[in-house]
């Protein structure tokens, strides 16, 4: 992968240390007027490894969360697939736990993310993110809908769990919320079995 912006080549590489999260090069064009990317294409990205599967759900969702520089989200693991992008010109650090049975739970992997890099992140991995710029619109696009329901279905681990080895932007003033600073530590982490993803 290159530190570009502009005019990358569409491209893919699988996260070996956690299995089935795949980093993409997205290119965006840009003159005068500002940019213009194709967040994302089945026809393309799936000969690049992006899974076909994450179609066969009849449920596709698009979210988009808004925050401002040193907001922290995660780590969450929900009940689906997501694709994860940055819509607008912010930056966050993302982040991916897997908290999926196997020998590569509790295995970490940390990326800076723009508009020109997507992530393929398979159900059982949990996402977070810091914002790095003034604010960030943060796209993911899911495969099943959103229902309260579900929330007992999602898995977490916490963000500050100094077992894990994340290294965050100046983490002791990052914004985050009560609910996240309770998640268990990996160690208190049920591993997700295969059943339940």
């Amino acid at each position: 992968m290159t530190d570009t912006f502009f005019e990358k080549e569409l491209a893919s590489r699988p996260i070996e240390s956690i299995p089935g999260l795949i980093e993409f090069d997205i290119p965006v064009h840009g003159d005068n007027r500002g940019w213009f990317k194709e967040n994302f294409q089945k026809e393309k990205m799936i000969p690049l490894g992006f899974p076909e599967s994450f179609f066969k759900a009849d449920k596709l969702q698009n979210n988009v969360s808004l925050s401002r520089k040193g907001v922290l989200r995660g780590l969450h693991a929900e009940p689906w697939d997501k694709y994860i992008s940055v819509a607008d010109n912010g930056r966050v650090l993302g982040t991916w736990v897997d908290l999926r049975e196997g020998n590569s739970f509790g295995h970490v992997y940390q990326t800076i993310i723009d508009a020109s890099k997507g992530i393929y992140v398979p159900r059982g991995v949990a996402n977070g993110f810091q914002v790095l710029s003034d604010t960030v619109s943060y796209s993911y696009l899911v495969n099943d809908y959103w229902a309260l329901e579900l929330k007992t279905k999602y898995a977490f681990v916490n963000y500050a769990d100094p077992t894990l080895g994340i290294t965050w932007d100046d983490v002791d003033n990052a914004e985050v919320s009560e609910a996240d600073k309770q998640h268990p530590l990996l160690k208190d982490v049920q591993p997700l079995k295969p059943e339940q993803l």
